[in-house]
């Protein structure tokens, strides 16, 4: 017997044709490691952390799980009466390959996705605004109404892509899958994202809200190159963290409603610290201090804007009063 054979501690015989070796080259390409990895490091950052975070899935009604889930409050604890605390909360899911993901990045900068991030814990989603130049409520979502949704985070510090795919060897050339990353990450992301949106909704009674930062994070161990189609030359390069956005439909009696883009970020492991500490969590931060600043508006889903004829959707966060 040699060292490397596996022997099972209740009979003390060996694991027929099973090598110590075979069981860590197994481990070490399945996701499990790179989880553990990544819930330790979440913990350092002290967020709580939850592996094999359970969802029901919308399609087949069945119980699957992802990674991890992490979540840190961003308020004090019995500081002030506040009506809304904020909190942010990372589902992950985590990959390990040999094969690079490929890209395809967009040409063109993306400026809004609809439902990036998802903000769940209220009785709404949108602010109904009145004003005293006319009799017309004016709907704004979150990220309108705190004058956050042309923040770096958003807009400027990640590539964006609407598809990608992985490459897999084909005898000795390489093929592009695009089924495969879909259904392994982006699809059980988005699900998570909306099953964990009902989850917390509250009842129609509630005075006192938690409200969630909800974001999408796969966290890939592998190769992540990007290629920006152009005519004529194709450019491939490395990137540390792309935003891919998935479009999906709802059966809804409101028009508008039917049709949501959700959007998964997707970060290289050697990134992800980089990622949470200077995108995220900054962007956490200035979110938290205006929920709590504006949490009577928030909670009630109403507010009052002077002059909105004059200046409308400009500046809203300064000019914010509960009514």
């Amino acid at each position: 017997m040699t060292k490397r054979d596996l022997v099972n501690p209740r009979t003390n015989r060996l694991v027929a044709g099973v090598t110590e070796a075979d069981v860590l080259d197994a481990v070490g390409k399945s996701g499990y490691p790179l989880q553990n990895v990544v819930s330790d490091y979440l913990q350092t950052a002290t967020f709580r952390t939850v592996e094999e975070w359970s969802y029901l899935d919308k399609e087949s009604g069945q119980l699957r799980t992802i990674d991890v889930k992490a979540e840190k409050p961003l308020f004090e604890y019995g500081k002030g009466d506040i009506r809304v605390r904020p909190s942010l909360v990372l589902l992950i899911e985590c990959k390990q390959s040999q094969m690079p993901y490929v890209f395809f990045l967009s040409r063109y900068p993306i400026r809004r996705v609809s439902h990036f991030p998802v903000f769940a814990g209220l009785l709404g989603e949108e602010i109904a605004i009145k004003t005293d130049s006319d009799r017309s409520t004016y709907n704004v979502g979150i990220l309108g109404a705190l004058d956050l949704q042309s923040r770096p985070f958003l807009i400027e510090d990640p590539e964006f892509c609407s598809s990608f795919a992985k490459c897999a060897r084909k005898g000795k050339e390489l093929e592009l899958s695009g089924s495969d990353p879909f259904l392994n990450l982006v699809s059980p992301l988005v699900k998570a994202l909306q099953h964990f949106h009902t989850a917390v909704k509250p009842p129609n009674t509630a005075e006192y809200f938690n409200l969630y930062l909800a974001l999408a994070v796969a966290v890939i161990d592998g190769p992540m190159t990007g290629v920006r189609v152009q005519e004529g030359s194709n450019k491939l390069g490395f990137f540390p963290w792309v935003r891919t956005v998935r479009h999906e439909y709802f059966e809804s009696d409101h028009w508008m409603e039917r049709g949501r883009a959700f959007a998964v970020d997707i970060v290289h492991k050697d990134f992800l610290q980089t990622h949470v500490q200077n995108h995220v969590l900054p962007f956490a931060a200035e979110f938290s201090g205006l929920a709590i600043k504006h949490d009577k508006v928030l909670a009630t889903g109403k507010a009052f804007v002077s002059g909105m004829n004059e200046k409308p959707y400009i500046e809203l966060e300064k000019r914010l009063k509960p009514r």
